[in-house]
């Protein structure tokens, strides 16, 4: 699919984020990579958790689940806090018995939450896993909004969407980051982010953390830089059947 170069007038990207749902596209990738331990943060009622059937880990500062996320896992532990304090006092590789083969990253809706998150995922995979991302292809700027409660987002086309700035960990792991292997998905509703070739021994974000914070999360609702992004990014097509098998090729447990 080509680049997204629509204007942007109140109409915005919605028609490049037209794929398969993420949830759907989550559910090839285990039927496909067929992971031997998963790790998420960000489970809420456990739409995504459900879709894994290997040893998994959950993580989530309060869970709304209702239904069976546990399925035919043979094990699966919920951590009900958030992404920092987990990683703090838990090390998912030893709870799993080995590094982690497929994550999925959906948790709070700023730029620096998921960098921290990305950062301490990635050092605990292998090189050939692969972190998903959520909410990385937003479809209109005013979702974008740092605050949740900012009223400007009711000029949204869908103003219940709520992304916050995570897109930027696109460009910034592209800056900062330029030996990943990164994937964008026109995923509905908001996009889905793929990323392999890890180095779990790589200090990079840490070590720049605050200086990719600040260059990243200064400004919010910055309809220049977004609309930057959407005319810079590569949006790959989740319809194109080819793009599964590639993934699979690149990934080996």
């Amino acid at each position: 699919m080509p680049n997204a170069t629509e204007p942007r007038d109140g109409v915005g990207h919605y028609t490049s984020v037209a794929g398969i749902n993420y949830q759907n596209y989550l559910l090839i990738l285990h039927q496909i990579l067929k992971p031997k331990r998963y790790f998420e943060i960000g489970t809420l009622s456990g739409g995504t958790l459900k879709l894994a059937s290997c040893a998994s880990i959950s993580v989530d500062p309060r869970f709304q689940i209702s239904s069976d996320v546990l399925g035919s896992k043979p094990a699966c532990h919920f951590f009900q806090c958030g992404s920092d304090l987990f990683f703090s006092e838990n090390d998912p590789s030893q709870i799993l018995g080995g590094p982690i083969d497929l994550a999925f990253l959906d948790g709070m809706h700023l730029f620096e939450f998921l960098l921290r998150d990305f950062a301490n995922t990635e050092s605990k995979c292998r090189s050939n896993s692969i972190i998903a991302m959520h909410d990385t292809l937003p479809p209109d700027v005013w979702m974008t909004s740092r605050n949740p409660n900012d009223p400007r987002r009711q000029q949204s086309q869908q103003p219940g969407w709520w992304t916050g700035d995570v897109w930027k960990i696109i460009p910034a792991l592209k800056r900062y980051r330029p030996d990943l292997r990164i994937t964008v998905l026109d995923c509905p509703p908001t996009g889905l982010t793929l990323v392999t070739n890890l180095n779990p021994n790589d200090r990079t974000i840490v070590e720049s953390y605050a200086e990719i914070v600040e260059t990243f999360s200064r400004t919010d609702l910055d309809e220049q830089l977004f609309d930057d992004f959407w005319n810079e990014v590569d949006v790959t097509s989740s319809n194109n059947l080819k793009d599964y098998f590639n993934i699979s090729s690149m990934f080996w447990l």
